[in-house]
């Protein structure tokens, strides 16, 4: 678990703006920012992650320009989705053809590897950064939903707006493993959220009802990962469809239910893995925590799909966070 903290405050007025860029580019994407008046420009900023899952809480007082170009994605892509959860102010923003105007209350979700603009005249909002893989959902999927409002006052996109609200408001209550697990639920409500979002995309043809389906069940399964008697025929069961129809709905997508429940766990044991607020659980612990009952044949599938054994993935990861690259 790690913190960042940036107060304009802190700076002398000529440097804050250019401080608070440079901070952004580094710690969060690289973008291309652009301040009516850098006399008084103030913010303030609050960065927490977790492995590869990050909140922050931001508030800027002065009128903002923010782009990111496709040279600047180029560069440098961490290949992210970015949900944007506004507490006040107006935002604009624009993606894909597609141009959104939200406010206190509003979410809206975009992509690192899209070129951006968002605008706004000063305000507060959280931002949750995940691993575009880490959402049980195709790219294509996605795609629609990006740039466009989403509810974030009532039902689960309140109860998102919560979670995140949270973690960033109140830190000092939570330990580091369970600021982890706050971070996960938050990663299954989004995802419940889009396949909501999804599902209600207007009369879907039969194709996208089938779409549609998967997405339930990718949503089920993200949600009982850590369920060891999680097996196909019960997702069958509690989707009320045959286990044949299950398994044509993962063929459609050159996979198993067994195959994308088993990679699933795999990538949730590998962030465990690489979370320092995690490094003194046992491996088998870990292990165990997402479904998988047997340790040694953990460690084998472990070792097909990622080239290492967990013990050697865990030991690169402690050597390269303790003793980073020199520049």
């Amino acid at each position: 678990m790690f913190e960042m903290v940036f107060n304009s405050e802190n700076l002398p007025t000529a440097d804050r703006f250019a401080c608070w860029h440079e901070m952004t580019c580094r710690s969060l994407i690289p973008t291309r920012a652009q301040v009516d008046d850098a006399a008084n420009f103030r913010a303030a900023t609050r960065l927490w992650g977790s492995g590869a899952m990050q909140v922050s809480a931001e508030t800027v007082e002065s009128s903002l320009h923010v782009e990111r170009t496709p040279k600047l994605i180029r560069q440098s892509d961490p290949e992210q989705y970015l949900l944007g959860v506004i507490r006040n102010g107006m935002y604009g923003f624009s993606q894909l053809g597609r141009e959104a105007k939200i406010g206190a209350g509003d979410m809206l979700l975009f992509d690192s590897s899209q070129p951006f603009h968002v605008w706004y005249q000063g305000g507060g909002h959280h931002m949750f950064w995940l691993p575009k893989s880490w959402l049980p959902l195709p790219e294509s999927r996605v795609a629609p939903l990006l740039a466009r409002r989403l509810a974030g006052q009532y039902g689960i996109g309140g109860l998102l707006s919560h979670c995140l609200s949270e973690i960033t408001t109140q830190p000092a209550r939570y330990r580091a493993a369970e600021i982890t697990r706050l971070l996960d639920i938050a990663l299954d409500l989004l995802t419940t959220i889009l396949a909501h979002e999804l599902d209600a995309l207007g009369a879907l043809p039969p194709d996208n009802h089938r779409r549609a389906l998967l997405t339930r069940v990718h949503v089920y399964i993200q949600q009982h990962l850590s369920d060891p008697d999680l097996s196909p025929s019960t997702i069958a069961a509690t989707h009320h469809i045959s286990l044949r129809h299950l398994q044509q709905l993962f063929a459609a997508n050159d996979t198993t239910p067994a195959a994308w429940i088993r990679r699933q766990r795999l990538e949730r044991c590998r962030h465990a893995l690489a979370d320092p607020a995690q490094r003194q659980l046992p491996i088998h612990a870990i292990a165990a925590r997402w479904g998988f009952t047997d340790h040694a044949h953990f460690s084998r599938l472990f070792r097909t799909t990622y080239g290492e054994s967990p013990r050697d993935y865990r030991s690169t990861v402690v050597r390269e966070t303790t003793n980073p690259p020199r520049e």
